[in-house]
């Protein structure tokens, strides 16, 4: 992985650039692949590809071979050792996941599948983090700080975007298979490659596990006690066509099931089952109609579906969108413009069937200017709402060049997050609620000199009109009513650096954080004030060995901050070796030290954790 908008060139980073460039070989993508070191792509910070160079966002990718190295078995685990990111985890991998960046809310966070939005219009609504296949996942980017006036709503804190793996140049096929503590039995397989005009992907995954027991303080006799297991399988398509030099199509498909066992209450007397259901789909056409102008045609649309057994509990939440982004750039200026349409639907017995759907369209423009030392991006947008009418958001960030090695920059923005349907419609609903709104200022300093590189964030955000679930309203609910009544203050200071010194590759992270309660000024829940990582890697006797320290301070279980969390540090260690140019061996251990500790109140994490695997990629 990379931050500090810099790379460290790994094995696999070509096929990861050729995502990032979106679905088209490009004239601009083969110039940056000429000189990988120097100049990657990315495409999450506007939506067209960018040398990592010329972004002004604070951004981090994550490569297919960091994730086999590094991470367990779901996307959260990958996102909890970067700067910013903290997780909370009602159990195993498949429980209700949560992911904080920089203290925002978890629904604050944008994900996007292959351009496809992903959100929930239950509850709060946010990301199935839990749902995210692992296995079907070439490339994530993550940009931190406002993006809605990019993206339109929910890009509060930041966007997460998950490229499924994608296919070129000679048939290729890799198997993998894995062991691993708990009862862990996972393999997948992928194909790919690319003839003529043609490319093309084809995956699937299979895991299960007999679990731990995910609650720590049942009842000693009760169905409660017993070990929560899991089954899950996934499967990823997609096809590209290159129509010209120009334009090119692609089509991306990605599915997920899985069953997980779960405790409804520390005395449950029957086995509790939660189920979960993602299917995505995508078609992107991108043409290059003249040097200067470039654009990209997408839509797709991504179902999520949860449903609980034997208590029955079913909610299904439909997203579709659409988008045409242009991008003109003539000599140091680029001048962008998006049209964008997104509607949600929600399957929800709570939500009555006339009341189920909200829709929004937006325009978005842009205008970057790259100086010598001095780049300037400048964005607005506004969102035309079915629910609350017309929404602006801006941003405008500047960075100026030191020198060679010293970058400093500063940015400022507005964001948004609309309420969701069961909010406003469910017995615990007001149709009246508006979106809730941030202000964000962060200011950067970043060095980069060789192998040295570190840099250091100053954020401040404010969020008013947070929808909390309060006391009751104008609602049908004795017990409480969703509205429109909190306020909350994020601020923080975020570092990260990488260095080589004595053959090792060190990288780390540290966050000091105040995400605070503006009416009570109380720290907002599950949200530690200090955490970070540090990793190290080297490559010694053929075999490439890795350790990573991860630690986060007291947190408080609640919003009045009388159930105190406990610190925790954790240590793990992995290792890969080529056995020879068709088998690789993957070694790995998580929580070396077997700590003890909780994410959410009453709910168990796994202990140490054991994992041994091989890759086996034939000669084809």
């Amino acid at each position: 992985m990379f931050s500090l908008n810099t790379v460290r060139v790994a094995p696999g980073v070509r096929s990861a650039l050729a995502v990032a460039c979106g679905v088209a070989l490009s004239a601009s993508c083969e110039m940056a692949w000429a000189d990988e070191a120097v100049a990657p792509v990315v495409v999450t910070a506007n939506r067209e590809p960018q040398p990592i160079q010329k972004v002004m966002a604070d951004v981090t990718v994550v490569t297919r071979d960091d994730i086999e190295r590094q991470a367990g078995t779901a996307v959260a685990d990958v996102l909890k050792t970067l700067p910013g990111f903290e997780i909370v985890r009602n159990g195993d991998v498949y429980g209700t996941s949560g992911v904080f960046l920089r203290g925002a809310e978890s629904r604050h966070l944008l994900v996007l599948i292959d351009g496809v939005r992903l959100d929930t219009q239950s509850g709060s609504g946010g990301a199935t983090w839990e749902a995210l296949p692992l296995s079907e996942i070439d490339r994530i980017e993550i940009v931190r700080g406002p993006a809605s006036a990019i993206y339109g709503s929910d890009a509060v804190a930041g966007v997460v975007q998950i490229f499924t793996r994608k296919g070129q140049g000679p048939l290729r096929m890799t198997l993998g298979m894995g062991v691993g503590s708990h009862g862990l039995i996972q393999s997948d397989v992928s194909l790919s490659g690319g003839h003529d005009a043609w490319s093309y992907s084809l995956g699937g995954a299979i895991s299960r596990a007999s679990g731990f027991d995910t609650r720590s303080n049942t009842k000693v006799g009760t169905q409660a006690e017993d070990n929560d297991d899991y089954r899950a399988s996934s499967a990823h398509a997609g096809v590209g066509y290159r129509l010209s030099e120009r334009q090119s199509f692609h089509i991306s498909l990605l599915t997920q099931h899985s069953n997980a066992g779960y405790d409804s209450s520390v005395s449950s007397k029957v086995d509790d089952r939660s189920v979960q259901d993602l299917d995505s789909v995508s078609a992107a056409w991108v043409a290059q109609w003249l040097d200067a102008w470039r654009s990209t045609v997408t839509v797709g649309q991504a179902n999520s579906r949860y449903e609980t057994r034997p208590s029955v509990y079913v909610t299904r939440t439909e997203v579709r969108n659409a988008s045409w982004a242009n991008q003109i750039t003539v000599g140091e200026h680029t001048v962008r413009a998006t049209l964008e349409g997104r509607e949600d639907r929600l399957k929800n017995t709570s939500v009555p069937a006339d009341r189920d759907v909200q829709r929004d369209g937006a325009l978005g423009l842009g205008y970057d200017w790259q100086g010598r030392d001095v780049s300037v991006q400048t964005s607005i947008r506004e969102d035309h709402h079915s629910a609350f009418g017309e929404h602006v958001t801006g941003s405008v960030g500047a960075a100026y060049d030191l020198s060679k090695q010293w970058r400093i920059r500063g940015s400022w923005g507005t964001a948004f997050r609309a309420p969701t349907l069961y909010q406003r419609f469910s017995p615990y609903g007001q149709a009246n609620l508006q979106p809730e709104i941030a202000r964000t200022s962060e200011l950067g300093l970043q060095y980069h000199a060789g192998s040295l590189q570190w840099g250091v964030t100053v954020f401040n955000s404010r969020v008013e009109d947070l929808i909390n679930y309060d006391s009751p309203g104008v609602c049908a609910s004795t017990w409480g009513c969703y509205r429109n009544v909190g306020r909350a203050t994020l601020r923080g200071v975020e570092l990260s650096g990488a260095a080589t010194w004595a053959g090792v590759r060190w990288t780390g992270a540290f966050n000091l954080d105040d995400p605070r309660n503006a009416e009570t000024d109380t720290l907002l829940a599950r949200r530690a004030r200090q955490h970070g990582s540090v990793r190290a890697e080297t490559s010694w006797a053929q075999w490439m060995w890795g350790a990573q320290a991860q630690w986060s301070g007291q947190r408080f279980d609640d919003a009045s901050n009388l159930n105190r969390l406990g610190g925790y540090a954790l240590l793990g260690v992995d290792a890969q070796k080529d056995l020879n140019q068709n088998w690789k061996l993957i070694l790995r251990v998580d929580n070396l030290t077997d700590k003890r500790y909780e994410t959410a109140r009453t709910y168990s994490t796994s202990g140490r954790a054991v994992f041994a695997g091989v890759r086996w990629t034939p000669d084809l």
